[in-house]
């Protein structure tokens, strides 16, 4: 339910709820502002038949405004007007109503009641809006105004508008959808961007539009920081190759003294110290080399020049090459890797890569070493496994480290930079290096796309 924390998710969320309360807000105020206004309307009607037949009885007397009551009713076709008008002895004057509803005051409060009146169905009871009123000598009027087909008419209102909620959930729910997906195309761009630099391709930008947004600040701030670090990685660049230059030239001079001094020295306590100080040159001309391979495949350097490689081809040529040395060590070294598997490389960088595990497993393994290779969809996996004592699950992080040297192998002459030359490569070629346990022993795997992978990819 990883979703349920996605920020675009929230978005569309938050603008699919947001339509919906506005709809329902809507529908809330019509509701309020149709009742309101039936309610006003039908009073309005019963007060103004109220005043005019008091007028009329302040004016003419009582049979007087029994006539008006018998013409509005008369007047009134549509049989909404409810009018009642009662003697100071309670007997009935005129209207269309038997008898004083017992609900209805006569203080001229106003009220919605259900009653039955002359010109109604048997049996039917409808809905009126009426007010009451006693005069001084006791007379009592009563006047109303049916407000059932008004309320008809809202409750019609808000059936269409309920009927337009519905409407509005998929319409809520598809612009919602629409705002996520044009927030993710343009994050998408800025992940395309950044998966294409982290591979290598270091002039990729982020394309804009203009629009001064959000977005378009964002990809402005990414570019300039693409540029600066381009710019950085160039002057690693230059700096790598200088210092190549500059410590290879005398680190191979020392080495040509010595090796002549070696052959002109009969002590046999110098020979000694001469030969420990030409294997610690070679060391320190392999750290050179591997250091700056590590800093060159973590800059993307080496990549135009990948072609296709065959990685069975390529562990059976190993396997011959440190055939020999394993055997003075009483090691054995097996292949199982399926044919035709293709990859992408540099055949001399992945050589190095497979050189160091070989190495490293020569030196720390077992009396076993198995290098295989298999196809697993759309990657080949890359196995060098030994039968060693291994390397403890908490500390694989550290061996891959750069300089990187176990307390068990600090007897042992290297410069802890297999690993990371490893990773690095792995890396370069879009692929990663895991380290696991081979029960016993230690298994390095390389997991690289295979070359049918990036072909297609490329084709696309």
């Amino acid at each position: 339910m990883r979703w349920r924390h996605s920020v675009i998710w929230r978005f569309a969320a938050l603008v699919f709820l947001m339509q919906i309360a506005c709809v329902l807000l809507a529908l809330g105020a019509v509701h309020q502002f149709t009742g309101r206004a039936v309610d006003h309307a039908s009073r309005e009607v019963a007060i103004g038949l109220r005043d005019d037949i008091a007028a009329t009885y302040a004016a003419a007397g009582l049979s007087a405004a029994g006539a008006t009551v018998r013409n509005r009713i008369a007047a009134d076709p549509s049989g909404n007007a409810v009018i009642l008008l009662l003697a100071p002895d309670g007997h009935r004057i005129a209207g269309n109503l038997d008898r004083w509803p017992a609900e209805v005051g006569t203080a001229g409060a106003w009220h919605q009641v259900s009653l039955h009146w002359a010109g109604t169905p048997q049996g039917q009871r409808r809905t009126i809006g009426i007010v009451g009123t006693r005069f001084p000598d006791g007379t009592r009027l009563l006047t109303g105004h049916a407000v059932e087909r008004d309320m008809r008419f809202s409750t019609y209102l808000e059936a269409a508008l309920l009927g337009a909620v519905l409407l509005a959930l998929p319409l809520a729910a598809g612009a919602a959808w629409v705002s996520a997906a044009i927030i993710q195309r343009r994050l998408r761009v800025v992940i395309d961007t950044a998966a294409a630099v982290e591979t290598g391709a270091m002039d990729q930008r982020i394309a804009l539009n203009d629009s001064g947004d959000m977005f378009d600040a964002l990809g402005t701030a990414i570019n300039a920081m693409l540029d600066r670090i381009t710019g950085l990685v160039g002057e690693l660049r230059l700096v790598t190759d200088g210092l190549a230059h500059d410590l290879r030239s005398p680190l191979t001079r020392m080495r040509a003294v010595l090796e002549q001094a070696l052959s002109q020295s009969r002590d046999e306590a110098a020979i000694a110290a001469l030969e420990r100080a030409l294997d610690e040159g070679d060391t320190l001309l392999r750290m050179l080399d591997a250091a700056l391979s590590i800093s060159r495949a973590e800059a993307g350097i080496g990549r135009d020049s990948f072609a296709p490689v065959d990685v069975a081809a390529l562990l059976y040529d190993f396997q011959e090459m440190y055939g020999a040395v394993a055997e003075e060590r009483n090691i054995s070294i097996r292949v199982d890797a399926d044919p035709g598997l293709l990859i992408r490389s540099h055949r001399e960088i992945f050589g190095q890569v497979l050189s160091n595990l070989i190495d490293n497993a020569l030196k720390y393994g077992g009396d076993v070493i198995t290098l295989s290779a298999r196809c697993d969809g759309a990657r080949i996996i890359i196995q060098v496994a030994d039968n060693g004592p291994g390397i403890a699950q908490e500390r694989r992080m550290e061996a891959l480290r750069r300089f990187a040297r176990l307390d068990a192998s600090r007897h042992i002459t290297g410069a802890g930079l297999g690993l990371s030359l490893a990773a690095a490569v792995a890396r370069l070629h879009d692929g990663e290096l895991t380290l696991g346990d081979a029960t016993p022993g230690l298994c390095v795997t390389l997991a690289i796309p295979a070359l049918e992978t990036i072909e297609g990819a490329l084709t696309a």
